[in-house]
């Protein structure tokens, strides 16, 4: 075969090898997320471990929610972040837990009422028997208008899958 030959072969056989800008989970994965996102770790997915959950910028709220007892300080990352992240221009959430239930939440929700995606109650990983691994959650005890139906329905537990939408303004 001609040198040439064998570099034009070699050319398009690792041009055809797919890479990936986000690295691979290492452990049990947590979180997938698809949709409108230009960073993968997967063919049309990114999929994180809580190595990968951790490692985005971390948010603390401290507040009282209806599903558990007293208060609670909940730490995890923003959806913002996130975006920011897997190079994402979505605007609308949809989010799925474990049991399938599904609800949409707008990116306002992180950025103008300070919501997060918790990782940890009180300092500690939050299991699937205790709401977790991710839950979503509101600082209810600073706003009273997140006090209501809306919110409460949108604060979902047991998350396993987000969808990022991009809803054309």
């Amino acid at each position: 075969m001609r040198p040439l030959s064998l570099l034009v072969l070699l050319f398009f056989g690792l041009s055809s090898i797919t890479s990936y800008a986000l690295e691979k989970p290492k452990s049990r994965v947590m979180l997938t997320v698809s949709g409108a996102i230009k960073t993968t770790n997967s063919e049309q997915y990114a999929t994180f471990d809580m190595a990968m959950l951790q490692a985005l910028p971390q948010h603390v709220i401290t507040t009282h929610n209806p599903w558990t007892k007293g208060i609670h300080t909940y730490q995890g990352f923003s959806a913002v972040d996130l975006l920011k992240h897997l190079e994402s221009q979505g605007t609308l959430l949809k989010v799925t837990a474990l049991n399938e239930y599904m609800t949409e939440i707008p990116l306002s929700d992180f950025i103008e009422n300070g919501a997060i995606f918790a990782t940890h109650q009180d300092g500690k990983p939050m299991s699937v028997r205790n709401l977790g691994p991710i839950m979503m959650i509101y600082p209810f005890d600073e706003r009273e208008e997140l006090k209501s139906e809306v919110f409460y329905g949108r604060s979902i537990w047991q998350i396993d899958r987000i969808k990022l939408i991009a809803l054309a303004e």
